[in-house]
C-alpha cells in the first residue's frame, strides 16, 4: 500500500513537559518540505493532537493507527478526520536507522501511541 504522503524525516523535535509529549518528524528544517506532529499524552489517544504539513490540517482524535516498521512508522488517518487533514489517509514516515535524534524521536512516539 502507497501512502498519501510520504516525509523520509531528516530533523526531529521532541520535548516531554509533566505528563505531556510532544514529537515531531520533518524532512528538513523547512515546514514547506513536509512534517506531521503529535501532541499529548500516553494512552489518551482521544486528546491526541496531530498536525500534518500545515497547521490547517490538523485535529485531535485524528489517529486510528500508528504501525512501526524497520524504517519508520506508517500512520494512519481516521475517516471521519481525513476531510480535516485535507483528504490524507495515510502518512508513511522513513526515519535512518542510524540517526539518533530519529531514533530517539521514535521512541517518545511509541510512548505517545502505546495503548
Amino acid at each position: 500500500m502507497a501512502a498519501d504522503i510520504e516525509i523520509r524525516a531528516r530533523a526531529f523535535w521532541t520535548d516531554t513537559e509533566g505528563g505531556d509529549h510532544a514529537v515531531g518528524f520533518a524532512a528538513s528544517e523547512d515546514p514547506e518540505d513536509g512534517y506531521v506532529i503529535f501532541e499529548g499524552r500516553p494512552g489518551d489517544r482521544k486528546g491526541l493532537y496531530l498536525e500534518v504539513s500545515d497547521d490547517i490540517f490538523a485535529a485531535k482524535d485524528a489517529v486510528e493507527r500508528v504501525e512501526f516498521t524497520a524504517e519508520g512508522f506508517v500512520l494512519t488517518i481516521r475517516p471521519a478526520m481525513q476531510a480535516k487533514l485535507g483528504m490524507v489517509g495515510t502518512v508513511a514516515v522513513f526515519v535512518a536507522g542510524d540517526d539518533a535524534d530519529g531514533q530517539a524521536a521514535l521512541a517518545v512516539l511509541r510512548g505517545l501511541v502505546a495503548a
